[in-house]
Formats: C-alpha cells, structure tokens, sequence
C-alpha cells in the first residue's frame, strides 16, 4: 500500500483527479488510447510555450538527448532491460518495421505468425514476402472456450523447419484479449534457433513483464495505450546479444556515434552504442518526450507499477464475472489468459451498434475492426476505473439486451 493513502480508494480518487478524463466518462478503451495525467500534459504546455515565447534554438541536442535518456531508464526498469537495449521509436508499427527489415533476408526463409495479429506487424511482413520472397506461416489460434495452450504450442512446433527464423507475435492479442505464453514460446523457438518478435502494444504498462526472465528478442510496444503517453512515441526493445545481427534500415544524426564529428568525405559512418542506433528520429519532438517522461515518472514513481498491474487484472476478472452472467453473451478471451481486456459478443447485436449505444450512454468502448475474426466488442480496464463503472456498464448492457 502506498503509505500516502490509507486505502486504495483514497489512492484511486487521487488518480483520477490526476486523470480528468476518467471524470467526464467511463473510460474503458485504454487499449485504443490510455488517459494522460495532468502532470504530462503540464510538461508538454510549458515546453510548447517556452517555444513559442522563446524560439526553438539548435544547440539543445545535448538537453535532448538527456531527456531520451530518461524516458529510456524509465522503460528499462518497466521492462526489465537495460537502458542499452532501449531505443525510442514513433509507435509499435515502426519497432516492428525496425526488426523486420533489419534482418537479412533470404528467398525461401520462413516467418511464423497467428491469425490474431495486428497491422503493424502483418502489413510491413507482407511487404517482405513480397521484395524478399520469404514464406509466412500462419498458425491458428482459437478463442473462447476453444483454447488449449498446449494444442497452440504443439502447432507453433509443427511449423517449425531448418528454414524458419522468425516467430512474430503478439503479447496480448488487441482482437480477443489473449495473453500469449511469451516464456513457452521463446524456449520453443530458441530451441530450433528461431529468433522471436513481440508486438507489446497491448502489454507493456497492462501486464507484469520482465524481458530478460521471458527471454525475448524483440519487443515493440506504444506509449499512448497502457502508459498513458501522448500518441506519437513508443519504444523497441532489442536484447543485447541480438544488436549487432539487426541492421539499421534508416539512420539519422540520432543513430551515428559523435554526429558532428562524422567524416563527410567518407561513406563510412560509426552506430550509436547499442539500441541507440535505431533511433530514426533526427530529433524527437520535445514537448511530446516531455510528456512521456513524465507520464512514465507519473506511473512508475507515484502510483507504482505493480499496483497498476494488479489492478487491471483484478477489473478484468471483475468485468468478466459480471458480463458472463448476462444472457446471450459470449466470452471470446479464454479465461485464465486476460490482461487488461475483455472481448465478448452479444446475440442479436452487431458490436458496432451495441458499441455505439455504449458510447452515448458515455461508456468508452469499441468493436474490434471488420477484418480480425471473431470481431468482438472490446472492454479496457484501467488501473483507474472504479468497479462501480463496471456494475453500470454490465447494467447498461443488460438494458440493451432485455
């Protein structure tokens, strides 16, 4: 327990005062975008105004950089990595293209992913098999009742073969909320010597992760969902005996070692020391850093990052113990395997529609896109959502239904 409050609630109210959004509505959609605290959106404004009232000046890279830095030590003890194996991107999608198009590619390689993955990931490895000529495997992961770890594990081995180097997955899956088992699967893989690539997006900030214990390669993820960052930063992960077998695709000011001391007659450029070499970014835009640094100083420092875990999982548990109740509604994210999502259909009801009644009623909810079976609705539990939202939401549902 936080020994600034006496009790959760008292903790919880300060949090949403820090968090006005959660004030005006149900906010339940932290998977799409988390709230941002007051003190980010302080950071950004001050910085935006010394701009604005002062001029944006060259000779703050030294400044900048330091801030990197920070927001890359905040990320590392969320993650458990190293500062080193830190690089800060513009989003999950980037990280992605960032590991995807830095590995050297041979006609005839084979990448094995799921049905269940993201854009980010799929459009950039569909580019791959195109220009490169590689062999994309899919494995398909059932959903609701239907879904056996075991079964899923010994199908990822099936497909495994002396030409299969990647394994792309997600860590929480954004389209039926499954957990995938990241430690099982990286031991599988290691142990055929096939690398393997996580999209975080819907993980990190929503579930417990220790990068080093679960033994992955690469792992990119978002600060706007679960860490409640502005949109337009995220971070990749890049284990440090795997660096120097990831190319940079991109390189920038950012990415080279002593940038004004660089060689220009020369075609020859020295990398960044580690996962530095992968910042695209000639220069970040400062008041978005800003704002991350200290949504993450906000999360990690005053609330605490187990407590937040803890919580979402407990609201998760508690969404699906009320909705499960309610008649004609399906479950479709297997128990035992939430993070901080709940999907689910409704009979009779095409998610959009019941979502947007949901919505008028201010409850902050979406349907997962057309395209990704099984196309549910989609709830977000936030460390900051109380559970009496969650008791007038499951009302709100039964009204409808009835």
């Amino acid at each position: 327990m936080d020994t600034r409050f006496s009790n959760d609630q008292q903790k919880l109210e300060a949090i949403r005062e820090q968090m006005p959004a959660t004030a005006n509505l149900h906010y339940l959609n932290t998977g799409t975008n988390g709230p941002l605290p007051k003190m980010a959106v302080d950071a950004m404004q001050q910085e935006i105004e010394k701009e604005f009232r002062e001029g944006r000046y060259l000779p703050f890279i030294k400044e900048l950089y330091a801030d990197m830095n920070i927001c890359r030590k905040y990320l590392a003890g969320l993650l458990g990595a190293s500062q080193e194996e830190i690089a800060l991107t513009q989003s999950t999608t980037e990280g992605m293209n960032i590991i995807l198009w830095g590995l050297h590619w041979q006609p005839g390689d084979e990448v094995i992913t799921t049905n269940m993955e993201h854009a980010a990931g799929l459009a950039p490895l569909a580019l791959i098999k195109s220009r490169c000529g590689i062999v994309v495997k899919y494995v398909d992961v059932l959903y609701g009742d239907d879904y056996d770890q075991d079964r899923f594990l010994a199908d990822v081995e099936q497909m495994i073969t002396n030409r299969t180097r990647l394994l792309m997955v997600s860590h929480v899956s954004f389209s039926t909320g499954l957990t995938f088992p990241l430690k099982e699967l990286t031991n599988l893989c290691h142990a055929h010597n096939v690398y393997v690539l996580v999209d975080g997006a819907q993980g990190a900030g929503a579930v417990p992760i220790n990068l080093h214990e679960l033994g992955v390669d690469f792992y990119a993820f978002t600060g706007r969902k679960w860490l409640c960052g502005p949109e337009g930063l995220g971070a990749l992960y890049v284990a440090k005996k795997r660096i120097s077998e990831v190319e940079p695709t991109f390189i920038s000011p950012s990415s080279i070692r002593d940038r004004h001391d660089l060689d220009i007659c020369s075609p020859f450029v020295v990398p960044a020391p580690f996962a530095a070499r992968y910042h695209i970014a000639t220069a970040i835009n400062k008041p978005l850093l800003l704002g991350f640094q200290k949504s993450l100083e906000y999360l990690l420092e005053d609330v605490g990052i187990d407590w937040i875990t803890n919580r979402i999982s407990h609201l998760a548990r508690y969404t699906r113990k009320l909705i499960s109740k309610l008649p004609g509604v399906e479950i479709i994210t297997p128990s035992g395997t939430e993070a901080g999502f709940v999907h689910f259909h409704v009979d009779g009801w095409e998610p959009k529609d019941l979502c947007d009644h949901l919505n008028k009623k201010k409850f902050m909810i979406r349907p997962v896109p057309k395209p990704h079976v099984p196309t549910p609705i989609r709830i977000s539990t936030g460390f900051y959502n109380e559970e009496v939202e969650l008791d007038l939401l499951s009302e709100a549902i039964k009204e409808l239904i009835d």
